[in-house]
C-alpha cells in the first residue's frame, strides 16, 4: 500500500521544450501543502485528517550530470509536516504542525504544455511546531520544541510544472511516504499534496 508524505517539500518551475530540453537557472519557490498522515491500524472512533500548511518556501537549480542525457533539478528549503485528529462523538480537534528542511531532486520529463517530474524528498525535523486544539469552541495554540520521534523522512515525488512564462511556473504534486513514523505496532506515514508557486531567474 503506498502512502503520501509531505510535504512538503517542493519543485521548482521550470520552462523545458518539448524536443530539446534546457537547463533553468537558479529559481526561488514558495506556496504550500495539505499535509496528514496514514495510521495502520487506525484507532476506532479516529478519524486522521489533513492539515493546510503554508509556507514551503526554497531556492532551486537544474543541473546536468556528465554521461547522463536527462537534466535533474535540484534544490531545497523549509517544509512542513502535520496532520489533525478527531473522535467520534466528542466536540474535540487536535492539529498537529513541525518544521523541517527538506532537499530534494527530480527528473522532468515534458508531457504537452506540462512538465511531469518523479523524485526523491529527504528531509530533517528542526525540533519546533505547534499544536493547536479546538474544544466547545474555544481555540488553543501551543508552541512546541524538542524531538517528535524519528527527526529524518524519505519520500517519492511525483508531480508536475506548468510553465506560465518563461520565469514562472505553477507547480503541484503529491509525494509518497517511505520511512515508517510509528511505533507499539502501529505503522505512520506523513502524506501531503503540495501547490507552488516557482520564478526563475
Amino acid at each position: 500500500m503506498k502512502y503520501l508524505l509531505t510535504i512538503v517539500i517542493a519543485i521548482s518551475s521550470v520552462t523545458i521544450a518539448q524536443d530539446a530540453p534546457q537547463i533553468p537557472g537558479w529559481g526561488v519557490y514558495v506556496g504550500g501543502a495539505m499535509n496528514g498522515v496514514t495510521i495502520d491500524p487506525e484507532g476506532e472512533g479516529i478519524t486522521y485528517g489533513r492539515e493546510l500548511n503554508v509556507p514551503f518556501v526554497g531556492v532551486s537549480r537544474g543541473i546536468q550530470i556528465p554521461g547522463f542525457p536527462i537534466p535533474l533539478l535540484v534544490g531545497g528549503g523549509l517544509g512542513k509536516r502535520g496532520f489533525n485528529t478527531e473522535y467520534d462523538g466528542i466536540d474535540f480537534k487536535s492539529s498537529n504542525s513541525t518544521n523541517w528542511l527538506d532537499v530534494w531532486a527530480t527528473i522532468p520529463y515534458p508531457v504537452g504544455p506540462v512538465i511531469a517530474q518523479v523524485g526523491l524528498v529527504y528531509g530533517t525535523g528542526l525540533g519546533t511546531g505547534v499544536n493547536k486544539t479546538e474544544m466547545n469552541g474555544e481555540t488553543t495554540e501551543e508552541d512546541v520544541e524538542g524531538e517528535f520521534g524519528d527527526v529524518t523522512d524519505l519520500g517519492l515525488l511525483l508531480g508536475g510544472a506548468y510553465p506560465i512564462n518563461e520565469k514562472i511556473g505553477i507547480n503541484f504534486g503529491y509525494a509518497l511516504g517511505l520511512k515508517d513514523h510509528g511505533s507499539d505496532g502501529t505503522k505512520m506515514q506523513y502524506n501531503g499534496l503540495y501547490l507552488l508557486l516557482g520564478y526563475n531567474f
